[in-house]
Order: structure tokens, then C-alpha cells, then sequence
């Protein structure tokens, strides 16, 4: 047997499982504390850990990711992203992004890319249909802006509300997206293993009966301490239509999610 032990810590409790552990454990594991799961993770083989990876079913990944996410509170992240929107094949953006998960709310800044300097705030508990907008140059001159989250100015660049830029709607979509692929034959699952980044990477390819689905072909690559999908490529029937690439994601308590600090 594998000398190398995953430890689970419970409350008064210390407990041992082989190295080669159940899919069960990965929920587990993601309800302890990002510390503890941090060193836990670091204690397995990158043996041990994919086959922790490659013994998990989908539903069991986003269930454990669910339980990370619970954990983060508020965090966060930079993310690069890429969409395919009215046709068009957007330019990458690269944001600065700070998600409160109760009350919701998301704080934003371009970075780099189309829109560059661009900040938008979201707060349900001020305005839940409603974006305060500031953009950057000539354009800022009026100051910030209200607008409707789902009109055409929120939605010129991308395919979605702000409220799925977190990792509980994230989750929440690839959930529908896999259940919705299982009335049609259930999508078949590549794992690749870890990437270069060590990222535990796995594509998902729909049924021939799955052309109207969101995603035709999903490849998702969960950060192991995080258990989270940092990285997502979807392509629809037409091609490919969204990346996402998050990283340096940190719980974070000082994010200042009040439309008038933009």
C-alpha cells in the first residue's frame, strides 16, 4: 500500500485514510478550513491526488467545490476571460474582481483589454436589477453610472450578468449544464491530468444528441487546494464560446462594495 496517508482533521478528531482515498473524501476535504486543507494536500503524492481526482464524479466535484466556495466567504481574484458574444470573438480582458457571497456582491475593475479602466459594482442589497458603472478616459468624464445589469450597455461584451462571474454561479451553470447533458445520453469525460500550473484538468464532451446544449465541450481544471474550477473553456455547436482563467484567488474582508466609492 501507498505510505503516503491523506489526514482529515474533524472537530476533536484526528483521522486517517490510505493514500488512494474514495471520492467522497474530496467534499471532505473542502469543508476544512483553507489552511488545513492547504497542508493536507501538500502531505499527498501527485499520485495519490489525481487518483482522488479521477475517482470523482462530476456531481461529487461540484459538490465539493460548493463546500470550498462556502468557505472563501469573501475573496478576491484576477481573472482573464474571452467570450464569443453577438458572433464576435471579443479580445481578452483581464479583471480585477472582489465577490461578497451574502449579501451578493461583486466588484470589478478592467485591467487590460477592451474596456480597460472600466469599474462596476453590483450590490443586491442596494439595488438587485442594477450595476453602478465608472468608465475610464473621455468616457468618464459624467462620472458613474447606473444601468441595468441585463440591458445592452451591462451586456455588450459579455454573455452574462456580473452575478456569474462567482464561483457559486460558475458552479451552479455546470451543474444545469451536466444534468441537462444527461436526458441525452450524459456527457463522455476525459481526464487529461494536472496541467503545468498543477491544476487537476478534465473535458467533458456532449452525446451526438447534444448540439442544442450550452456547452457541446467543457474542459475544467480544479485548483486541488481550492477545489474550485479556475479554468473553463466552453464551446457551443458553433465553436469555441467562453474562457476563463482565474488565479490569485484570497479571501479578502477590506473590498469596498458601496456604489459611492466609485
Amino acid at each position: 500500500m501507498n505510505p503516503v496517508l491523506l489526514t482529515l482533521l474533524m472537530p476533536g478528531l484526528l483521522m486517517t485514510a490510505p493514500a488512494t482515498p474514495s471520492s467522497s473524501d474530496l467534499p471532505t476535504l473542502a469543508r476544512l478550513p483553507l489552511e488545513q486543507r492547504r497542508a493536507h494536500v501538500k502531505a499527498l503524492s501527485r499520485e495519490a491526488l489525481a487518483e482522488l481526482f479521477a475517482a470523482t464524479s462530476a456531481r461529487t466535484l461540484l459538490e465539493a467545490g460548493k463546500a470550498s466556495a462556502a468557505q472563501l466567504g469573501t475573496y478576491e481574484t484576477r481573472v482573464v476571460k474571452r467570450e464569443r458574444v453577438s458572433g464576435e470573438l471579443h479580445k481578452p480582458q483581464t479583471i480585477q474582481l472582489a465577490v461578497r457571497q451574502s449579501p451578493r456582491a461583486l466588484r470589478l475593475e478592467v485591467l487590460s483589454g477592451p474596456a480597460k479602466g472600466r469599474k462596476v459594482i453590483y450590490d443586491s442589497s442596494v439595488k438587485k436589477n442594477e450595476l453602478r458603472v465608472r468608465e475610464a478616459g473621455v468616457l468618464g468624464i459624467a462620472g458613474a453610472v447606473w444601468i441595468d445589469m441585463n440591458g445592452g450597455l451591462a451586456r455588450g461584451d459579455t454573455n452574462h450578468p456580473i452575478t456569474d462571474f462567482s464561483f457559486t454561479s460558475i458552479l451552479g451553470m455546470l451543474e444545469d449544464c451536466f444534468a441537462k447533458g444527461e436526458s441525452v445520453g450524459g456527457y463522455a469525460r476525459k481526464d487529461e491530468g494536472f496541467d503545468a500550473a498543477g491544476r487537476y484538468c478534465i473535458t467533458f464532451n456532449a452525446p451526438a444528441g447534444g448540439q442544442h446544449l450550452y456547452a457541446t465541450r467543457a474542459r475544467i481544471c480544479v485548483e486541488p487546494v481550492l477545489a474550485l474550477p479556475v479554468v473553463l473553456e466552453i464551446d457551443d455547436a458553433r465553436g469555441p464560446l467562453e474562457r476563463f482563467d482565474f488565479s490569485d484567488v484570497q479571501p479578502f474582508s477590506k473590498a469596498d462594495f458601496s456604489p459611492s466609492s466609485l
